[in-house]
């Protein structure tokens, strides 16, 4: 069957008929997917394929037995020789029948033609039927249809099908895009069977004008030999009828938005053929520096997602689309980035049902000719490369084509991270051809020649804010991107283009910080359009370590030589589409109902008054906060209210001053749908906002009476219910509870932001340092009437840093209080941010419950956390860990008042003779309570291989260091950042 080395020739793909939407017609299909014939080898050329076993379509075959998952995230895994490939290329040969139904045959004999539509294959496909060659492949994740007609088998209804699939290409080259390397037939495999003078392409054009709420409805439509065909266009709810290529005007519609999501359903039919297709009227337009839709500036409060499953990869289910796209709505997310490639084309129709904003992208990276020490690659980096332009500007069309009538996408990029030139140019401009009406964006265009929209990544806040003033000089730009090709001619057209974030907020781990501070650009500065944070999921492939453990694989976990480890897991969501904290504070950030909740004292009065200011404005676009409800509670949740707002217009603001119950610990406030929407139940939070009464959040807390006085002996000191070592000064019991490890906690298990493989390498300088290895010195054991005082030197292996812990201890028969003091000496360098500044102990048994008074349900850290609130909690020992695919940091709940930790009632708990331990804390501190310690979750590798050791351990951090972006983004803004400075704790510990 082979030829010649079709898969890397240059114009690529042979044979592609012409890209056109993906439309829904009556005519006959027949689709592919099922149980296929599979011989696999390493050898493009077929020679070493093996035995034929039974595999699975749409699916990759490295996640059904052969070859294995890849990850890297810029540097190919092969030499860069475009467009050549290595001799070892991953082949696998697919092979089935085909009934054609009995009709078909005759239909064809009367001029019907018969296509076989590849819906992805990675990264190429070759196509026969019948031994006849009928075609190449070129684009992974788009669309490739080939005419079979004439290599059919009238005579017979059985026809036969055979597609090779090569891992590696011409095609590699040009989709170097941040995922796992998979290969296959990932995407449905049809038969269509193509009426003669059919419909087979259709372009609508459906526009809204916001000054007279009119709708501007034309489209047209051509056959297969790209001939405009008469065709009619029917809106039965509109009670319009409408010819191709005329243009007429519909008053009193209701446009399409990602706030009311308006479609109208529509048929487009001839004598032969009908289509139906789902229209959505609205405007996207640049008007001076602002990117408005249905005539309103508009914010985008986006996320990047890849397509992704963690059993099957890249291919989609309906599920798992529809899980996506309602996890997005109720977690306040307006748009998607398609990241970096054309999604399955099903997911743009729930993105126009429920109302997402797309930017709809190309399949298109060359990131890794661009990045590293060889210039030699980027000087044959295809970007520039006049043997590509055909190529990528074809791909770009079709890619344009497929999606062209979907409401949802108002932008198009042409791709990701590939440098600039003539093919990039040419890309754009194809773009532009197809589509005038649509913005077109590209981040690496930094002088913005071409492109509509001006755009970056990872920007700090502080830069953002100079683009947001429009004072980013040629000087500015080209020292953040180590360049001089940035056009200083250009200068004033930069600065007077609308602005996103293309990428943004990296939530890789436990981030991203500092979420808050860009949003909070977009409400101050109009250009600032609002952007995408990376990413949507965890790339994480399920599966088992060599202990059998249930894992999350990631780069290096299937034996590849050449990997970027848990860079691919970076997501809002973990692989099984469970939220992780960080959605919940892209939730809060991106809520388009910001509430404020300010407690205000009454100081003129007799006797003072405490009243709460609570303001609501409604950042929505188009829709007032009618349909929203806003309620008060006093009593932590415990019973609710409904405030007296009237509806807000968008844009719009409102207050009112609320009277506090002189016994309430906090004011909170929530924003709450009226009604049932099509993603959320009635009764969904779309955002909650409290203030503390300072005064009153400890009502329960257990003051020491009836002091009692310590008891020094040569074996321990005791002081009430406590006992400490008199040789070190460490609590070593409590009522009879062992205490292990008391001791300063300066350590947390490095973050994905701070791990030694990232720039900013805060692991391997505090790992130097010996942050993970403190040793104390007791100064002195001394009484002071009835208090117990104890000094503490606290020290790092090999250095002169130095924390000077004082204690002050005093007891009744119940509980035992410690006031202390964690004083730095001057050795600690300035640069230098710490891990934690706090306390770490641990329990002989495992925690069952852990009950407690603070900001929850989830995990906060100094720039993160915006969407949790004060209140009672209620967790499990499981439900306080975050999963994170790496184990590292995780867990803290801050500003906690009282907790109880309840243990197991196993034998552990009985031997010692008590259920648990309360501590309380004035004004609040953080607590993490977990079942290992944190070495073992600084040593282990993957989440599902930490064992709990049968302890439970706790720390109390009286600071902590942001978390920010560093693993590709900023590092955690300077008030967010921990430098050794003094800190002051007040804990009360009993038994419970």
């Amino acid at each position: 069957m082979l030829e010649s080395r079709y898969w890397e020739h240059l114009p690529a793909g042979d044979s592609i008929l012409p890209g056109r939407a993906h439309l829904r017609s009556d005519a006959p299909v027949l689709n592919l997917d099922g149980t296929w014939e599979f011989r696999y080898g390493l050898r493009a050329d077929g020679s070493d394929l093996g035995q034929p076993a039974p595999i699975e379509v749409p699916g990759q075959w490295q996640l059904q037995g052969y070859g294995k998952p890849i990850y890297t995230n810029i540097v190919y895994p092969i030499p860069l020789d475009p467009p050549l490939t290595p001799d070892q290329n991953p082949t696998g040969h697919y092979r089935r029948t085909v009934e054609l139904p009995p009709e078909w045959a005759e239909r064809v004999r009367a001029g019907d033609r018969v296509r076989v539509r590849l819906q992805g294959a990675d990264s190429v496909a070759k196509v026969w039927i019948n031994d006849v060659d009928v075609g190449t492949t070129t684009g992974s994740r788009l669309t490739n249809e080939f005419d079979v007609t004439d290599a059919l088998e009238l005579g017979t209804a059985t026809q036969t099908i055979d597609i090779r699939v090569h891992q590696w290409s011409v095609n590699t080259y040009v989709e170097d895009q941040d995922m796992w390397w998979l290969s296959g037939l990932f995407r449905s495999v049809d038969l269509l069977l193509r009426p003669v003078s059919g419909i087979d392409d259709v372009t609508v054009r459906a526009d809204y004008e916001p000054a007279t709420g009119e709708g501007i409805l034309s489209f047209s439509a051509t056959g297969d030999d790209g001939a405009s065909v008469d065709a009619t266009l029917r809106i039965p709810e509109l009670d319009l009828t409408l010819s191709a290529d005329t243009e007429t005007s519909i008053a009193g519609l209701e446009p399409w938005s990602d706030e009311t999501p308006r479609l109208y359903d529509a048929t487009i039919s001839n004598d032969v053929e009908q289509v139906t297709l789902r229209v959505g009227f609205r405007r996207v337009e640049i008007v001076g520096d602002m990117l408005r839709v249905n005539g309103q500036r508009v914010v985008l409060r986006g996320v990047n997602r890849h397509e992704f499953d963690p059993v099957i990869g890249r291919t989609q289910s309906a599920e798992n689309q529809l899980a996506d796209v309602l996890l997005m709505k109720r977690h306040n997310i307006n748009a998607v980035r398609t990241s970096h490639y054309p999604p399955q084309h099903d997911f743009l129709d729930l993105c126009d049902e429920y109302g997402l904003f797309v930017v709809a992208e190309g399949d298109f990276e060359t990131h890794g000719f661009h990045h590293g020490w060889d210039p030699a690659a980027r000087a044959i980096a295809p970007s520039d490369d006049p043997a590509w332009e055909s190529t990528l500007v074809e791909r770009t069309e079709r890619f344009v084509q497929r999606d062209k009538n979907h409401p949802s996408i108002i932008i198009f990029s042409i791709g990701n991270e590939s440098a600039t030139g003539r093919c990039v140019t040419a890309m754009a401009h194809a773009i532009k051809n197809l589509d005038a009406k649509r913005p077109v964006l590209y981040e690496q265009d930094y002088s913005c020649e071409y492109v509509d929209i001006y755009s970056l990544m990872y920007t700090s806040v502080a830069d953002s804010e100079t683009i947001a003033r429009g004072q980013e000089t040629t000087e500015i730009a080209r020292a953040r991107h180590g360049h001089d090709e940035i056009r200083a001619d250009l200068q004033e057209r930069r600065n007077s283009l609308p602005f996103l974030w293309i990428e943004y907020a990296h939530a890789m781990g436990n981030g991203a910080g500092n979420l808050r501070e860009y949003v909070e650009l977009t409400r101050r500065y109009p250009r600032m359009q609002g952007g995408f944070i990376w990413e949507w999921i965890d790339h994480g492939i399920a599966t088992t370590d060599a202990q059998g453990n249930a894992i999350y694989g990631y780069g290096g976990d299937f034996g590849e030589e050449y990997h970027d480890a848990n860079f691919v897991a970076d997501g809002l969501v973990f692989p099984d589409r469970t939220p992780s904290p960080a959605l919940f504070d892209a939730k809060h950030a991106y809520s388009p109902i910001e509430l404020d909740v300010a407690i205000q004292h009454d100081d003129g009065a007799v006797t003072a008054e405490r009243s709460a200011k609570v303001s609501v404005t409604n950042h929505h676009a188009f829709t007032s906060t009618a349909h929203l409800a806003f309620e008060v509670t006093y009593d932590l949740g415990q019973t609710w209210t409904e405030l007296p707002i009237e509806p807000i217009d968008p844009g719009a603001s409102a207050s009112l001053t609320l009277r506090v119950p002189d016994t309430a610990p906090s004011v909170r406030v929530c924003a709450r749908t009226r009604d049932e929407t099509a993603w959320a139940r009635a009764g969904h939070v779309i955002v909650e906002q409290d203030a503390t009464v300072s005064a009153n959040v400890v009502p329960s807390r257990h003051h020491i009476v009836a002091r009692r006085e310590p008891l020094v002996r040569a074996e321990d000191v005791e002081l009430g219910p406590a006992r400490f070592d008199p040789s070190t000064g460490d609590l070593r019991e409590l009522g009879g509870l062992p205490i292990g490890g008391w001791g300063v906690d300066l350590w947390r298990a490095p973050i994905d932001n701070e791990r030694a493989r990232t720039r900013v390498n805060l692991e391997e300088r505090w790992k130097a340092l010996g942050l993970h290895h403190t040793a104390s010195r007791l100064i002195a054991v001394a009484l002071d009437g009835d208090d117990l005082v104890i000094d503490q030197v606290v020290g790092t292996a090999g250095t002169t840093l130095r924390f000077a812990h004082h204690q002050r201890w005093s007891a009744d028969g119940e509980a035992v209080r410690v006031r202390g003091s964690l004083i730095p000496n001057a050795a600690w360098p300035d640069d230098l941010p710490l891990a934690r500044i706090g306390l770490t102990f641990n329990l002989p048994a495992t925690a069952k419950r852990i009950d407690y008074l603070g900001y929850g349900p989830y995990e906060t850290y100094p720039d993160t956390g915006y969407g949790n609130v004060f209140g009672n909690h209620t967790a499990t020992l499981d439900e306080l860990q975050t999963p994170y695919v790496f184990p590292q940091e995780n867990g803290n709940r801050a500003g906690v008042v009282d907790a109880r930790i309840i243990l197991t009632n196993g034998d552990s708990s009985e031997a010692i003779g008590h259920t648990g331990l309360r501590i309380t804390s004035e004004p609040g501190i953080g607590l993490a309570v977990r079942p290992w310690s944190t070495g073992e979750l600084d040593r282990a590798a993957h989440h599902g291989a930490l064992v709990p050791d049968g302890r439970t351990w706790v720390t109390l951090s009286c600071a902590l260091h942001g978390v920010g972006s560093a693993a590709c983004g900023p590092e955690p803004l300077p008030e967010y950042t921990l430098h050794a400075r003094p800190v002051t704790y007040d804990l009360t510990f009993s038994v419970v």
